[in-house]
């Protein structure tokens, strides 16, 4: 019998307020989250120092103190797709300097780039900016910000908008007429209804597909599993693969509780399956014969395995902890996805 977590609310007047879990909030520029908290695990990932899950949402559980611990916590407040987190005094300057902060630069990736400011529309999906000589592609959308589309606007715009699915879409439309850019997705998941039957590319069949220019740093790879017509991405170039809601990495996995030794670094969320978990598991055996480390997921946090060795044999992990659970089940309860 499967019981479903329930999380007590507040009177809707009071879901601004702050959650009883948050800490510190008597000093002065605190920071805390309201009980809007949708638990993507945003700010928990870009700043892990200071917003921590408890009771199925997140908290402040230690307060920032220096000048670069506050950009920190300000640029996850502005990526807080249900502007769920507040700040007790205002800080405009501080908050300015983390507005122009984005697109920030991915750790150890010259030219990725995370945009930020996440949507609701796409539950929180990460997007990023790959900022290259042949045009710049950009991977999902984030929410539609005219400061943000200056900076993305001033660091070359975008030729490409590469769309993983339809989960993801959010704003999708407005960034395309804003930056000119041709979007990309599968045919196969688009739909009137989002506006992307409209897009300018349409990817029929199989693939591998290189992009519409012809250029050979990237290739776009078809996916099923999570949705019918999933599309990752593997930027060859720096070894990237950016894996929409198809791959992601150990730090929000539900395998985090399995009891073998090894539980591996890569691995799949049945709970937000809208298609078939064992056509995922497939998808994800075919990704190991593609050449990248990183993993930059639309939900989830930012990883990487060793070398190419490392890869196949992360892959096969997974492999062999989701066969073992059955590739036939599928679980709709989406309550408790994130280890306290």
């Amino acid at each position: 019998m499967k019981v479903q977590a329930v999380v007590q609310e507040p009177p809707k007047k009071d879901v601004r307020k702050p959650r009883s879990e948050n800490v510190g909030l008597d000093q002065t520029g605190a920071f805390f989250v309201d009980h809007t908290c949708i638990d993507c695990d945003t700010c928990r990932y870009m700043a892990p120092d200071f917003f921590k899950r408890k009771n199925s949402q997140s908290a402040v559980l230690a307060q920032p103190e220096t000048k670069e611990q506050r950009l920190q916590a300000f640029q996850a407040l502005l990526s807080c797709p249900t502007y769920s987190i507040h700040v007790a005094d205002k800080d405009r300057e501080a908050q300015q300097e983390a507005e122009e902060s984005f697109p920030r630069n991915v750790y150890g990736l010259d030219n990725v780039f995370h945009c930020g400011f996440h949507s609701e529309l796409s539950f929180g999906c990460a997007s990023y900016l790959v900022t290259r000589p042949e045009g710049n592609v950009l991977v999902d959308v984030p929410r539609f910000v005219p400061k943000l589309l200056k900076r993305i606007q001033a660091m070359g715009g975008a030729k490409y908008i590469f769309l993983t699915h339809r989960d993801d879409v959010a704003e999708h439309a407005k960034w395309a007429k804003a930056l000119g850019a041709e979007r990309i997705m599968h045919v196969g998941e688009t739909n009137a209804q989002q506006g992307t039957d409209q897009v300018e590319v349409k990817l029929e069949g199989e693939g591998p597909w290189p992009l519409p220019d012809g250029s050979g740093d990237m290739q776009i790879v078809l996916t099923p599993g999570h949705t019918e017509h999933h599309c990752c991405l593997v930027y060859e170039a720096q070894k990237v693969l950016f894996s929409g809601d198809h791959l992601a990495t150990d730090s929000v996995g539900e395998w985090t509780t399995a009891t073998s030794p090894d539980k591996g670094k890569l691995g799949i969320t049945r709970r937000f399956n809208w298609w078939q978990v064992g056509k995922q598991v497939e998808s994800c055996e075919k990704l190991a014969a593609f050449d990248w480390v990183h993993v930059l997921p639309g939900h989830g946090r930012p990883g990487s395995v060793d070398d190419a060795a490392d890869r196949k044999h992360q892959i096969q992990l997974l492999v062999e902890r989701e066969t073992a659970r059955g590739l036939g089940h599928l679980e709709f309860d989406h309550s408790g996805i994130m280890p306290e």
